[in-house]
Formats: C-alpha cells, sequence, structure tokens
C-alpha cells in the first residue's frame, strides 16, 4: 500500500467513526429535540438584539420626496434664416422639476418629523411617505442651514414615534443601526432598509463644501444617498443620531459615515417648533481665532481658545466681567478649539434666562465668569446700510412665501430706500446666500468685502423683487 492510499484510508475510516459518534450522540435522550423545539431554538437565536432594535425603530422611519421648479434657459433655434443670427440659437425660459429624495424620522405623534436640512432645501413640495404605505404633503415648520436640521410635519393618525436615546453616553466599538431609504421606492416597497456597524469615533469635525459640521458622530454602518435625514440607533431601537454624510472618493459607501448626536438636535429642534429657525442669544462680544504667535507668547495651546476682539456696552458679556483680549477656552466645560465657527456653534444654542459658564484666560490666570442669557437676538441693526431687520415668528411668517428676514425700519436717505426698499420687504438672499434668519444675515453681511458689488431679492406683497449692483459700506 502506497503512502497516499494509506492516509486516504485513515482519513475515511476517521470521518465514519466521526458520523457514527453523531449519530449515537443524537440518539441519546439528553441530545434529542422534536422538530417543533428545534424550529423554536433557531427562531430564538435569530431573535437577536438587532433584529428587536430594527423592529421597534422602523415604523418610525419614513421616506422623503420633494420636487423643486428650476428656471433654466434653453437654447433653440430661431425658426427663421438671418444673415446676422442664422448661427446664433435664442434663449427661452422653461420650469424644470427637480426631484429629491431622502429620509426621516418621526419623533412625536403630533406628526412631527426630523431630517436633514440640505434634503428639503428649496424644495416647492414635500412629500413624506410613511413604512406602511400612506403618503402625506408635508409642512416645513422650520429649518436650520448651519446645523443642517429640518422639522416637517404631517396631518396624520396612527403614527409610530422614535424612542430617544443618550447620544452622550455612546460607547467606541458598540453597534451602530443606520436606517433609510437610500432607494426610495426605487424597490417597490416603502419599509426602509438596515445597515449595521459600530460607533467609530464621537466629537468629529467635517468640512464639506458650504458647511461646517461639529460633534458628529462616526460610524462604519453603511451610509448611501438617500439616508440623510434618517436615524441611527443604538440596540434598544433608540434615536442616537440624524444620518447625515458620508466620506468617499467615489459616491458611495466607504464605511466613514457621519451622523448629528440625537442630543444635540433636541436643543435644535426645540427652536425650530417654537420660533421656524434658531434665533441665538445676544451675547455683546466679538471673537477671532487666536493668532499662534499670541498663544505663544501666553504659553497656551494654540488649538484651544478664541480670542474677545470687542465687547458691548451693557452687554450680558460686560456684565459678566469678560474683557477685551481675554482668551475664552470653553462654555459650560466645552472646549472652543481655534475656531470662531466653534464659539458660534456652541453659543447659538443658549436659551433666554440660562446662566453660563465662561472659561477665560487674562494674564496668566484662568477666571470662570457666569454669563446670564437676557434676551435672542431678533433684531439687527446695520448703521452702514440704513436698515434693522427682523426675523419672523411663526405667525408672522404665514404673511410671506418665502423665509427669510424683514426690512422693520429703513432710512429715508439711505441708499437702499433711494433705491426702493421699503419697511415690510422680507430679503431672502443677498448675491447667491440665502437668508432664512437674522443669523443668516449677520453671517453673510460679515463675510462681505469692502465696496463689493452685491444683489439684494426681496418678496413683496407676494412677488419677488431684486436691487442690483448695490455697493453699500458696512
Amino acid at each position: 500500500m502506497t503512502t497516499k492510499n494509506h492516509l486516504f484510508g485513515n482519513a475515511y475510516r476517521t470521518k465514519c467513526a466521526l458520523l457514527l459518534a453523531l449519530c449515537l450522540s443524537i440518539s441519546q435522550p439528553g441530545w434529542s429535540q422534536s422538530k417543533p423545539d428545534l424550529q423554536n431554538s433557531v427562531s430564538n437565536s435569530r431573535r437577536s438584539a438587532i433584529v428587536n432594535a430594527v423592529e421597534d425603530a422602523s415604523p418610525a422611519v419614513v421616506n422623503i420626496n420633494t420636487v423643486r421648479e428650476v428656471v433654466e434657459y434653453v437654447r433653440r433655434d430661431s425658426g427663421y434664416w438671418s444673415p446676422f443670427f442664422s448661427d446664433s440659437p435664442f434663449l427661452y425660459r422653461q420650469r424644470t422639476p427637480r426631484r429629491g429624495l431622502g429620509s426621516g424620522v418621526i419623533f412625536n405623534q403630533a406628526g412631527y418629523v426630523l431630517t436633514n436640512q440640505h434634503v428639503i432645501e428649496d424644495a416647492d413640495t414635500t412629500k413624506v411617505i410613511l413604512s406602511d404605505g400612506r403618503e402625506y404633503e408635508a409642512r416645513i415648520v422650520g429649518e436650520d442651514f448651519l446645523s443642517d436640521l429640518a422639522v416637517l410635519q404631517i396631518d396624520a393618525a396612527d403614527l409610530s414615534e422614535i424612542k430617544q436615546g443618550d447620544s452622550d453616553d455612546l460607547m467606541i466599538g458598540e453597534w451602530a443601526i443606520a436606517i433609510g431609504h437610500p432607494f426610495a421606492l426605487a424597490v417597490g416597497n416603502p419599509k426602509p432598509t438596515v445597515t449595521i456597524g459600530v460607533i467609530s469615533a464621537t466629537d468629529r469635525v467635517l468640512k464639506t463644501e458650504n458647511r461646517h459640521y461639529h460633534n458628529l458622530i462616526q460610524t462604519d454602518a453603511s451610509i448611501n444617498p438617500g439616508n440623510s435625514g434618517g436615524p441611527l440607533v443604538n440596540l434598544y431601537g433608540e434615536l442616537v443620531g440624524i444620518n447625515t454624510a458620508i466620506y468617499s472618493t467615489s459616491g458611495g459607501s466607504q464605511g466613514i459615515g457621519f451622523a448629528i448626536p440625537a442630543n444635540d438636535a433636541k436643543q435644535i429642534v426645540s427652536q425650530l417648533i417654537a420660533y421656524g429657525s434658531v434665533v441665538p442669544p445676544y451675547i455683546g462680544i466679538s471673537v477671532q481665532d487666536l493668532p499662534q504667535e499670541i498663544a505663544e507668547d501666553l504659553k497656551l495651546d494654540g488649538s484651544i481658545g478664541v480670542l474677545v476682539s470687542a465687547v458691548d456696552d451693557k452687554s450680558p458679556a460686560k456684565k459678566a466681567g469678560i474683557r477685551r483680549g481675554d482668551v475664552i477656552q470653553a462654555i459650560n466645560q466645552q472646549p472652543i478649539l481655534n475656531s470662531e465657527e466653534t464659539f458660534r456653534s456652541i453659543t447659538r444654542l443658549l436659551n433666554k434666562d440660562q446662566t453660563v459658564t465662561f472659561q477665560v484666560f487674562r494674564r496668566g490666570n484662568r477666571e470662570n465668569l457666569h454669563l446670564k442669557i437676557e434676551e435672542l437676538q431678533w433684531r439687527f441693526e446695520l448703521p452702514g446700510w440704513g436698515i434693522t431687520v427682523e426675523q419672523l415668528d411663526l405667525e408672522s411668517a404665514r404673511k410671506y412665501r418665502l423665509r427669510g428676514v424683514v426690512v422693520a425700519k429703513i432710512n429715508r436717505r439711505s441708499t437702499l430706500a433711494r433705491r426702493g426698499l421699503k419697511r415690510g420687504d422680507l430679503i431672502f438672499q443677498i448675491s447667491n446666500n440665502p437668508i432664512r434668519s437674522v443669523e443668516d444675515f449677520k453671517l453673510t453681511i460679515s463675510e462681505l468685502r469692502q465696496n463689493q458689488r452685491i444683489s439684494i431679492h426681496f418678496e413683496r406683497d407676494g412677488k419677488r423683487d431684486a436691487l442690483y449692483d448695490l455697493i453699500i459700506q458696512r
């Protein structure tokens, strides 16, 4: 017998012995299972914590479809011959519907739906499709560009509400479940799809083309276009984040997705429902990024803190003892990275009558200064322009077709007044920048260059108009 045949024979006899032992073991009383018992055992093993979490959360996940009409100028032949225009087609104005899709989550049985602002941005019509197939026209209650969150409302009964989780209690490496509609209804089923991963990191910063996100949750659960606005849930089926963005070189998921923490979203949602937009508090200071040379002179970590460049008289900041030249390093123990945007992202959500602690560095010492928020900033006066703009409350907003800021006061001798702008006009755009709130207005103005030519777009009596080629002193 050759060595090969000998090894084959041993292997064959070994397999037979194992098979016989398995049969004998199954026949023993302790190992026997009836078919129903076996089916129950398998079913119980399939019903994992992930399955239960998905069953709990999925009924609250919705598909969002939007339609936005875009005006395009289309080239066409003139239809007749002319020696001057025979090679030059004319342009004609055409309205083209652009469709968008995304996801959302029902967070209140009153019909409130939370989603990303970029999902419904500039939408003319918004439709919400529930997981059971019911469809509803949605009303935009409020939206916030900076946080990329929006609240819709539908008039529907028997709604499933998502359970609320604590995004501050997340652990790196714990399971994360992303639920949404990456394919909308192309698959012929209104039920959402599910992807699974872990919490990869927290407190992430992400810059996109036109947004700067802070304090994001990073996950490797696959997030694809169409998932935006859907929930990220934990193993209890509780909402811990709103799926928002992916980092990708191909446009598809590469295992790096980002979600807005649920606790941050709650603060935004409360303001959107109450006011229709975020109304930041009046603090009364101007800050700038901390220059590296100043950080070195003060022996500070140059990545932490912003420099106070101005303090308004009689402001909450002045009353709290904040001075020009102070370095603000933390607010309520939240570190301020060397960025004015980070400072703004924290302070903009402070509430009226709230007392907060500013940790400042001054002359080699760290001090805790207590600042009380006395009012929200509904108005903003721009003396160089000769106008005061006001943010609309929910009741006043119904008088206008668009979102923006209203001209509350205007100097009759100002350039804007002479060009035709009036009290009561709603400014909704400056050049190419949408204006939805006083905060948007202030940010846009702060980024204008000296002697820059701009256009102001406004609504009056339900019609749109614009002032072009303006040069206004700031």
